[in-house]
């Protein structure tokens, strides 16, 4: 039925959630801290306030408005009348909203918290997407030198150029290696688990293999692997790659998915 009042509300909720915003008038703060004992409901909904802020506050990183944005917000602030009673005391017993309202309004600096919680909202939404922006850009950055490192060793007469073969001799993965710098791109290699696999790169030029670098396969267009090389890797003159369980090079590889001998590039 239209403006039927519903009973489990209580006529102090809006106070309540200006005391979980520390918004109140002295007064208003001095009948919620009275009122709050009895009333279950107003007492729940300063819990569920505060827990809203608390996640508001730590789920997105914390960026500082710009400072003229500030600025014009507290000079708003400061220049809001502050609507008291003329005898706090003298005020006994619950104040209905509806009749706050025709008294002195909506409570100033309620409303001021809120345009103020609007306003960080905001600008925290506005740098939670700049930092997004920035790391899809650092992303692309580090995808298009890993190109031109795997595009430079490519046009290296002095490279290596290795197709490393399943025992199939189906390709896995081609090495691309000079003396300080190599690249490995994955042509079938599935992405790893990077908490708990590696996939490691070994010379297999001696008796024993020699473990020289690890990297990971991701699920996302990352074609090309920069590794830690050096001269001793370098002079191997053939490869193998193997997937192993943790994040260290072991001793020796326990599951060889291919290998494959050195060539000019």
């Amino acid at each position: 039925m239209t403006g039927e009042r519903r009973d489990h509300r209580c006529p102090q909720e809006e106070l309540a959630v200006g005391w979980a915003l520390h918004a109140l008038e002295p007064d208003e703060q001095a009948r919620l801290a009275a009122h709050l004992p009895g009333c279950a409901h107003c007492a729940q909904v300063v819990r569920s306030t505060q827990e809203a802020t608390a996640v508001l506050a730590g789920a997105l990183p914390q960026h500082e408005p710009p400072p003229r944005l500030k600025t014009r917000l507290m000079a708003a602030v400061a220049e809001t009348p502050q609507v008291r009673q003329a005898d706090p005391a003298a005020a006994t017993g619950p104040v209905r909203l509806d009749e706050r309202r025709r008294r002195a309004g909506r409570t100033p600096k309620l409303l001021a918290a809120a345009a103020a919680l609007v306003v960080i909202a905001g600008a925290t939404a506005a740098g939670v997407r700049l930092v997004r922006l920035g790391d899809q850009v650092t992303a692309q950055q580090a995808r298009a030198d890993r190109l031109e490192t795997a595009l430079a060793l490519a046009a290296d007469p002095a490279a290596k150029r290795v197709v490393l073969r399943s025992p199939s001799r189906e390709p896995v993965a081609v090495l691309l290696s000079a003396d300080d710098t190599a690249a490995v791109m994955p042509v079938d290699l599935e992405p790893n688990d990077a908490n708990s696999q590696t996939y490691v790169l070994w010379g297999i030029t001696g008796t024993a293999p020699v473990a020289l670098a690890t990297f990971d396969v991701g699920t996302g267009d990352s074609p090309t692997e920069v590794l830690h090389w050096s001269q001793e890797a370098y002079r191997h003159d053939g490869y193998a790659i193997s997937l192993e369980p943790g994040r260290e090079m072991p001793d020796e590889p326990t599951n060889v998915l291919g290998s494959g001998q050195a060539a000019s590039a």
